[in-house]
């Protein structure tokens, strides 16, 4: 796993807590993230989900608050992108992965071909089968947006 990838589960994971308790207690998190990241690397796989550096924990939950603030924002623009499949519809962990790469998208400096694709593999690893498909069509369409105007043909003018 790349720092970056860390970094992003951790983040990931602090969203998801986030939007269960409905509050941010991030000293909370930061105390509970860092003491698992003192501790030895679980050989379990399941465990081994919550295994951080401390470097991916203060960068990772750094991530998680940033972009836990735009969380409204995103909402907004996802709903106005997936009106079926709204916000409180979603799995919490989906909803999270897209605020994720939302922010990535439009206020990090991340290209959006990594965001989307980083929110794809965050998907496939903590999310259902049909999870990556939906969240990568949502995010491109963040990404490349069809314009909604028409498209008037140009007249271009001969001259003889």
């Amino acid at each position: 796993m790349t720092v970056a990838h860390e970094q992003r589960c951790c983040a990931l994971q602090a969203m998801f807590q986030f939007d269960l308790s409905g509050t941010v207690d991030l000293p909370m998190l930061r105390e509970s993230f860092e003491s698992r990241a003192r501790e030895a690397r679980s050989a379990d796989p399941i465990e081994s989900e919550c295994d951080f550096t401390l470097p991916a924990v203060a960068l990772g939950l750094t991530l998680a608050e940033k972009a836990w603030s735009t969380r409204e924002e995103a909402d907004q623009v996802i709903r106005d992108l997936a009106p079926e499949w709204p916000t409180h519809r979603q799995p919490n962990i989906d909803r999270n992965i897209l605020r994720l790469g939302y922010w990535e998208m439009k206020h990090g400096s991340i290209p959006p071909a990594i965001a989307i694709n980083e929110a794809v593999e965050l998907a496939k690893e903590y999310s259902t089968e049909k999870s990556s498909s939906f969240i990568n069509g949502v995010l491109d369409r963040i990404a490349n947006p069809v314009a909604d105007a028409v498209v008037e043909p140009s007249v271009i003018a001969i001259e003889e």
